[in-house]
């Protein structure tokens, strides 16, 4: 799944959760380290970065307040060596 389309599932999760409840999203397929940043109107800037295995995990707010969504998916071929 390419960056464009794992942002609209998202921004689709997102909005079809209300307000207060809890969006998980969980990224299947190969494992793959994904760096999310959300950026909110005053100047707030959020970012998480997401190993393979776990679920991204946030309370959604009220409308208005999210201006952008910006995924990053990082290349990651597994623990090569201990």
């Amino acid at each position: 799944m390419r960056e464009f389309e794992v942002e609209k599932a998202l921004k689709d999760a997102i909005n079809e959760t209300p307000a207060g409840k809890k969006v998980a999203i969980n990224f299947r397929g190969n494992p793959q380290i994904i760096d999310v940043e959300m950026t909110f109107r005053g100047g707030w800037i959020v970012t998480q970065t997401i190993i393979p295995g776990r679920n991204f995990e946030f309370t959604r707010g009220e409308d208005g307040y999210l201006i952008s969504i910006r995924i990053t998916i990082n290349p990651f071929s597994g623990i090569e060596d201990v």
